[in-house]
């Protein structure tokens, strides 16, 4: 047998909330710590291109505001809020709120990360 060419690693957890936002690369979202199901998109952004720039607003401003996009969130967070690329920004004892990488900078990719 041959060896195949390797893939792009892909998170499957972070797919649900991909297809939240299609195209944006980070997410801030809020829940309520006491009910994962009450949860709501805040932001979303792109990186910059370069490093050390600001992260950049991605769409409209306007996310989907649903009984399904609550539950994709609170399910998300509920299973997955370990992994490292969730960062709880801010607690309080009715909401978190989290910012979520759903991909990686372009310049960690191409192996240029902070050494």
């Amino acid at each position: 047998m041959g060896l195949s060419s390797p893939q792009p690693r892909r998170t499957p957890p972070l797919d649900s909330l991909r297809e939240l936002v299609p195209g944006a690369e980070l997410v801030k979202v809020r829940a309520n710590p006491n009910h994962w199901g009450q949860a709501e998109i805040l932001a979303a952004y792109t990186w910059p291109k370069h490093q050390g720039e600001l992260v950049v607003p991605f769409g409209n401003g306007k996310y989907p505001d649903d009984a399904h996009t609550a539950l994709t969130i609170g399910e998300f967070l509920d299973r997955y809020r370990q992994l490292p690329v969730v960062r709880l920004l801010q607690a309080s004892d009715s909401t978190y709120t989290f910012l979520i990488e759903l991909a990686r900078p372009s310049w960690e990719l191409a192996g240029g990360g902070p050494q």
